[in-house]
């Protein structure tokens, strides 16, 4: 039995290490991706600075408290919106995947861990550029006083990336069904754009609308992970946000891998 784990734990961690080069083989194309994810703070911040030169406040925000809050959520955006699931879609169609089905490996542990280097590798890239915006910006962030609120906010998002993990597979796996998935996961990606807090928290909209946000599993990617860290969740809406994030994982766990065996079911390698 230790035997099988500790081989288990070997062949993951042989899979973590190659996905880790294999992120350095375009290097143009890794740098570009920096650059993208550089340009898309800057732009957050610069717009957040133009809107408070005319105002002191925007609902309950204050400049400090808003840039503080694009920060947090930038940190968190590299960590959670990271994935190499991206290209199951890819493997499906392709009729690669039935060389995946051959392999001594879980086919989703195998992804999760290729997520895993990737969200490795930005969040390395992502302590220097935002160390230089910091620098550049200057924005007084907010540090959690309590070392109770830093475990809970890494819980959140490790939870955070694990919804969007599931999320992803599920748009991959509509692959088995229609031949090509990019314009449901295009919508998608305007979806969260909106509807995760990445350039702006949800709570300046009117009640009645963040409260319909609150009902999806977007916001439980970045927002609430965020508010967290800030601090500022009272204890109802911190657990009540954590049984979200948590009943949001179930389902979108639950309904990739019914696609996933139905899916299997009636594969056959197409592309090959």
């Amino acid at each position: 039995m230790y035997f099988s784990m500790g081989s288990n734990l070997k062949k993951y961690w042989t899979v973590l290490r190659i996905s880790w080069m294999n992120g350095f083989a375009y290097p143009i194309s890794f740098w570009m991706w920096r650059l993208r994810q550089m340009i898309s703070i800057v732009i957050a911040i610069s717009m957040w600075e133009a809107i408070f030169s005319s105002t002191e406040r925007i609902a309950s925000y204050d400049k400090a408290q808003m840039l503080s809050y694009i920060f947090v959520s930038s940190i968190v955006s590299f960590i959670v919106l990271s994935s190499r699931t991206i290209e199951v879609q890819n493997v499906i169609h392709s009729g690669d995947l039935s060389l995946y089905l051959m392999k001594p490996l879980n086919f989703f542990f195998y992804w999760f861990t290729r997520d895993i280097a990737d969200k490795f590798q930005n969040i390395v890239f992502a302590i220097g550029e935002l160390a230089f915006l910091f620098v550049v910006f200057q924005p007084n962030l907010i540090i959690p006083q309590h070392w109770m609120t830093v475990l809970f906010s890494l819980t959140a998002v490790f939870g955070g990336l694990l919804l969007y993990f599931f999320i992803n597979l599920i748009f991959s796996f509509f692959v088995f069904w229609i031949p090509d998935a990019w314009a449901p996961r295009f919508l998608f990606f305007i979806i969260v754009f909106f509807t995760a807090g990445s350039s702006f928290p949800l709570d300046i909209f009117p009640k009645p609308l963040t409260d319909f946000f609150m009902q999806t599993p977007f916001p439980f990617l970045l927002y609430f992970q965020t508010k967290l860290w800030l601090g500022q969740l009272n204890l109802v809406e911190m657990w009540s946000g954590f049984f979200m994030l948590s009943f949001w994982i179930c389902m979108t766990a639950g309904i990739a891998y019914a696609l996933w065996k139905k899916g299997v079911y009636g594969y056959g390698s197409e592309g090959r």
